[in-house]
C-alpha cells in the first residue's frame, strides 16, 4: 500500500502548526520513527540528502532538505519522499515574528504523488528535539536525574518535553540570556514537577550535571565558552547550536562523540567537530555498528546540524496520525 487510507487521490492533505500540536506525539513515537529510519541508512532503504542553503551577508538564509524512505505510523509504514524548505531572518525579532519559517511537503514515493502539506516549524523544533533524545537513549545514563539546559528558547522547551519522558528527571538547571524566555522554561519544568535552578555560570552549570543541551549561539564578545573537560563523571552532553559554544578542540580525550551523519558532516565547509574526535554517528548507534554508553563513568557528546531524515520521520508520522484522526483540510488538486 503506498498512500494512506481514506484519502481520495485527487486531494491533497493541508496540516497547520495546531494540527500537528494537536496529534499527541510522544518522545517514544518520535524517536522510534527516526530509529527505524536511521536504521534504514546503511541498506539505501532510506536515503538523506546533506543540507543545501543560500546564504545572505545580513544573516538570511533559505535551506531545502529532502529525503527518502519508510516513514509512517505502521508496522510497515509506506515508503515516502519529503522536502522541507526553510527561510530564517534574524532581523524577525525585532519585527516581533518568528526568525525560522518552514513548509514540508510530503509525497507518495511509488507514484511522486504529493500527499500533504504542513507546517515546518513545529516540526523543525520537534524533530531536532527527538533527534538529540535518540542520541541520548544510546549515550546518556537511564538514570539522569538533572539536567543543564544552556539557552532557553524553543529548544529548550522541546528538549524539556521530551528528556522528561525519557529519563527520571528532578532538576533543572537553566542559563538564558532572556529572561522572558527563562521564565517559560522554568514555568514548564515546575508543571512538570521539577526543581529549577540558576547556577550561573557556565561552570557551575556543568558541574555534576547528568545531561547538557546547549542550544545557545555565543555572541561574538563570548566565543565557545563552554570545556568538555568542565562535564560531570558519566555525562551526556548534546550540542544543539552546532557546537559552536563549546571548545571543540578539548573534546578528543576528554568526551566521545557523535555525529548525526558523517555523510553530511564530510560535505560541510564547517566542520562541527575536528574528524579525529567523531567516534561514529547516529546510524552507526542505531545499528550496533558502534557501540555507545560503555559505562556509568564515560563522557559523551552529541554534535549535530539536523537531519532531513527526521523531517521526514516526523512528517510521515503525523501524517497517518492525522489521516486516522480526521484531521486537516483536504485540498482539490
Amino acid at each position: 500500500m503506498t498512500d494512506a487510507p481514506d484519502l481520495p487521490a485527487d486531494t491533497l492533505l493541508y496540516l497547520t502548526r495546531a494540527d500537528l500540536e494537536g496529534l499527541g506525539l510522544t518522545a517514544r513515537d518520535m524517536t522510534g520513527a527516526l530509529s527505524r529510519l536511521v536504521g534504514a541508512l546503511p541498506t539505501g532503504e532510506a536515503v538523506n540528502t546533506p543540507k543545501r542553503a543560500i546564504n545572505f551577508p545580513d544573516g538570511r538564509l533559505y535551506m531545502s532538505m529532502l529525503a527518502y524512505g519508510p516513514a509512517g505510523a505502521a508496522e510497515a509504514p509506506p515508503t515516502r519522499l519529503a522536502t522541507k524548505s526553510l527561510g530564517l531572518a534574524p532581523a524577525n525579532a525585532a519585527r516581533g515574528i518568528p526568525t525560522i519559517s518552514a513548509l514540508i511537503c510530503l509525497h507518495d514515493a511509488e507514484t511522486g504523488r504529493p500527499v500533504a502539506v504542513m507546517d515546518g516549524d513545529w516540526i523543525t523544533g520537534v524533530r531536532t528535539a527527538a533527534l538529540s533524545a535518540l542520541a541520548a537513549l544510546h549515550l546518556a545514563r537511564p538514570d539522569s536525574r538533572i539536567l543543564s539546559l544552556i539557552g532557553t528558547g524553543v529548544q529548550a522547551r522541546t528538549h524539556l518535553a521530551l528528556f522528561s519522558e525519557l529519563f527520571p528527571l528532578e532538576e533543572v538547571r537553566l542559563l538564558g540570556r532572556g529572561r522572558p524566555n527563562l521564565e517559560k522554561v522554568a514555568a514548564d519544568a515546575r508543571a512538570l514537577g521539577l526543581s529549577v535552578s540558576e547556577p550561573g555560570g557556565p561552570e557551575a552549570m556543568l558541574d555534576g550535571a547528568d545531561l547538557v543541551v546547549s542550544s545557545a549561539t555565543p555572541s561574538p564578545e563570548l566565543p565557545r565558552f563552554l570545556d568538555p573537560d568542565r562535564l560531570a563523571t558519566g555525562a551526556f552532553a548534546s550540542m544543539v547550536e552546532l557546537a559552536r559554544a563549546w571548545r571543540v578542540d578539548r573534546l578528543e580525550g576528554r568526551a566521545r562523540t557523535f555525529v548525526d551523519d558523517r555523510a553530511q558532516e564530510a560535505e560541510m565547509p564547517d566542520p562541527l567537530v575536528p574528524a579525529a574526535a567523531i567516534s561514529g554517528d547516529l546510524s552507526d548507534l542505531v545499528t550496533g555498528k558502534v557501540a555507545g554508553r560503555a559505562d556509568d563513568a564515560e563522557r559523551l557528546a552529541f554534535a549535530f546540524r539536523g537531519l532531513a531524515l527526521g523531517d521526514l520521520a516526523l512528517a510521515g508520522l503525523c501524517f497517518d496520525r492525522a489521516v486516522a484522526a480526521g484531521v486537516g483540510l483536504s485540498l482539490p488538486r
